[in-house]
């Protein structure tokens, strides 16, 4: 019972550990469900089903969205500028010319002249189509609303009328996107609003109130929501309409969808603006427009810039004046350089495919820490697919939903996996230190990749302990169950702790029998140290054992008498055992002496007795006695075996000190078969205590031998016969 496999209480076991492995994935599929299933429905639920909350997530989804889109914009790839586009811009100079020129100049010339303040006279702009269109510009678009009669506005629309096919005039919807508000009727008298020399100014932001999507063609219908909207006559942009004027109208969309286009840049920093007053000054017309070869084939806005115009849209780049915003949506239709949103399909694709990955990362990486940096990278390759996407085709991919939800789905799943493992680490700290000491417990929790190295086998030197009650076959016999189970229990309590004060691991009971082992684990301090704690061990249990002994007399129960033998050497460590239950175990031969030697202690008359190999490694620190050079059962060498009779540290008497030195000065000489002095210098040890049993012995040995000496192949070697 004592010998081979020496085992420690199991730590776990192939069902409880499936019974956990299934749990874990219950909980991390649940965990999964709670975060794509209510993704599903906010994608797929029709609108008119939602209860108004959860329409309100809808929208600070999608404006979450959005917002992932204008980081992309930031510092993803800007459209390419159209070298045909040209923008002439009504800014603070041109507003007010005096200021910018000497009143000489300004005078001289008529068009300056008209340009003292702002708003301009109609004729003005009669005269800019003039020049413009004289040096070959290919279409004009003017972002200013003409709304008031004024006079001579038959100037202006005499220059409409004749340049119809390549001028653009600005109006826009009102407020409430039922009426287009268009030109006075003296520079249109007919009023249509489908006149191809008006187009719209309007840009409909989203519902951040930031301007993304330009709308190139509507009608009043679609901006009511109405149904039969794609039937009814469209409305076109200011771009759209200029671009299609500069002759490149299958360019435009022929449908009412809106587009989200790839800005080309920030604000004031992107298109090249030329003011406006230089078109007549004489030396800029011939230095900055080559006398007007600049705009031959061009595509010319007029419109204002600055804060002075009031006519600024919050943007993805932040403030945008209107004019710059018309630039860069005519600039994506020349460029055809748009982003495409993915569908709500290839959405719900994306979520789903995220809950497997977060799902098989719960699942596949056990450590927290681990999973958090493979979640990291995937989190980074992925905002990198998501700009190689922006900046190639110009795929908007979507960002909050599979990183928000792999983010929110992954966390859920630390905090769970965090808790059950300090649930499991309680579970098993309790568990480890009904086995082995707190400090030894601590640190084999802190240090679970080492442990779990071991269980798969490795050779480790051990120091391993036996102690047994002597007689407790025959006292179980005849005792009360109850009291006698009360004692041993109260008898082991104070032994198992001996044990963890000096860190050792408890591996079993057998009976009423004690094993522990030192260097079993990554917790150890050298086979030295080892054996040291070892041996202090024992002699504390003996210590014990005489408190209890005291305490039991007292109450009118029997003493009890133990034995403990202890042996170091190699063995193997490692998870044995079967498919229904495995344990820590530690087997080898060193396993087999140690228990061997607990039993010699009855033989010997010792409460402790230790192998040659423990002595060899603890002599420095204990004064031991020799006791003999034995054969146990099932072993071909003999092995030296010791007891303890102090700790160096404590003061040996000086009839002690005597008798230690006379006992072993005569068991070499027996050794050495030199008998007769052998029994002189017993008999002196005899004279300090006449009851010594090893003694007696010893002496009566060396009369047999005396008497009958021993034959040449005599070694000194006990051999034993019985375990």
């Amino acid at each position: 019972m004592r010998a081979g496999l020496a085992s420690q209480p199991s730590v776990r076991s192939d069902k409880p550990v499936s019974r956990w492995l299934k749990k874990r994935a219950v909980v991390h599929f649940v965990i999964v469900a709670l975060f794509v299933a209510p993704m599903l429905g906010l994608l797929f639920v029709p609108p008119s089903l939602y209860a108004s909350f959860l329409s309100n997530i809808r929208r600070q989804f999608d404006a979450w969205e959005n917002s992932t889109v204008d980081y992309r914009m930031h510092f993803g790839r800007t459209a390419r500028i159209n070298p045909a586009i040209v923008f002439l811009a009504i800014d603070s100079a041109s507003m007010s010319v005096s200021s910018a020129m000497d009143e000489q100049t300004v005078a001289a010339s008529h068009p300056l002249s008209m340009m003292r303040s702002y708003p301009f006279p109609r004729e003005l702009y009669a005269l800019i189509c003039d020049k413009l269109f004289a040096a070959g510009a290919r279409a004009v678009a003017f972002d200013i609303f003409f709304q008031a009669r004024t006079a001579n506005d038959e100037v202006l629309q005499s220059a409409v009328t004749k340049y119809r096919d390549k001028v653009v005039i600005g109006t826009y919807f009102n407020e409430y996107n039922t009426i287009l508000n268009l030109p006075s009727p003296s520079l249109f008298p007919e009023q249509n609003p489908l006149d191809d020399r008006l187009a719209f100014v309007n840009f409909w932001p989203d519902m951040d109130d930031i301007v993304r999507n330009p709308q190139y063609r509507t009608n009043i219908e679609q901006l009511n929501q109405q149904k039969g909207a794609e039937k009814l006559p469209a409305f076109y942009s200011l771009a759209a309409r200029l671009v299609q004027k500069a002759g490149q109208a299958n360019l435009v969309p022929n449908d009412l969808n809106r587009r989200t286009m790839r800005f080309a840049g920030p604000p004031l920093q992107t298109f090249n603006s030329y003011p406006l007053y230089k078109l007549f000054v004489a030396h800029s017309w011939e230095e900055d427009f080559s006398n007007g070869e600049f705009f031959r084939g061009k595509i010319v806005l007029v419109g204002p810039k600055g804060d002075m115009a009031k006519d600024t849209l919050r943007t993805p780049y932040g403030m945008m004046d209107g004019a710059e915003i018309h630039l860069n949506a005519m600039n994506a239709l020349l460029e055809n350089d748009f982003l495409h949103p993915v569908s709500d399909l290839t959405v719900g694709g994306f979520v789903i495919a995220t809950g497997i990955i977060a799902y098989l990362l719960a699942m596949g990486i056990a450590s927290v820490a681990w999973r958090f940096l493979v979640v990291l990278l995937i989190q980074g390759g992925y905002v990198g697919t998501l700009m190689l996407a922006y900046n190639g085709p110009g795929l908007l991919l979507p960002a909050v939903a599979p990183m928000g939800l792999l983010a929110g789905m992954t966390g859920l799943g630390f905090i769970y996996d965090f808790v059950l493992t300090q649930l499991e680490k309680l579970r098993m700290r309790t568990t480890f230190e009904r086995y082995t000491s707190p400090n030894v417990a601590k640190y084999l929790l802190d240090h679970s990749g080492s442990y779990q190295e071991m269980l798969a086998g490795v050779r480790k030197p051990v120091t391993v302990l036996f102690s047994d009650v002597r007689g407790f076959t025959t006292m179980s016999e005849k005792a009360d169950s109850q009291e006698l189970v009360a004692k041993l229990n109260e008898y082991l309590s104070a032994m198992v702790s001996c044990v963890f004060k000096h860190d050792g691991s408890l591996d079993k009971f057998i009976g009423d029998a004690v094993m522990a082992v030192w260097g079993n684990t990554p917790y150890n301090f050298g086979p030295k140290e080892d054996a040291l704690r070892a041996v202090r061990a024992a002699r504390a249990m003996m210590s014990e054992l005489r408190k209890l002994n005291a305490k039991w007399v007292k109450e009118g129960r029997t003493e009890w008498q133990i034995g403990i033998g202890l042996n170091h050497g190699e063995v193997i460590v490692g998870d044995m055992g079967s498919r229904q239950r495995k344990e820590f175990a530690v087997i080898g031969d060193s396993v087999n002496l140690a228990s061997r030697l607990e039993s010699l202690t009855k033989e010997y008359h010792v409460d402790i007795l230790l192998g040659e190999s423990v002595a060899n490694l603890v002599r420095d620190q204990f004064h031991l006695r020799t006791v003999y050079l034995v054969q146990v059962k099932g072993k071909t060498q003999a092995v030296q075996t010791f007891t303890v009779i102090a700790e160096k540290t404590e003061t040996l008497s000086s009839d002690q000190q005597q008798f230690l030195s006379a006992y072993e000065e005569a068991i070499s000489c027996f050794r050495a078969r030199r008998f007769t002095e052998a029994k002189a210098l017993l008999i002196q040890v005899l004279k300090f205590q006449p009851d010594d049993y090893l003694a007696n012995n010893y002496l009566a040995n060396c009369e047999a031998f005396i008497q009958e000496p021993p034959d040449a192949s005599w070694t000194g070697v006990l051999v034993m016969t019985k375990k």
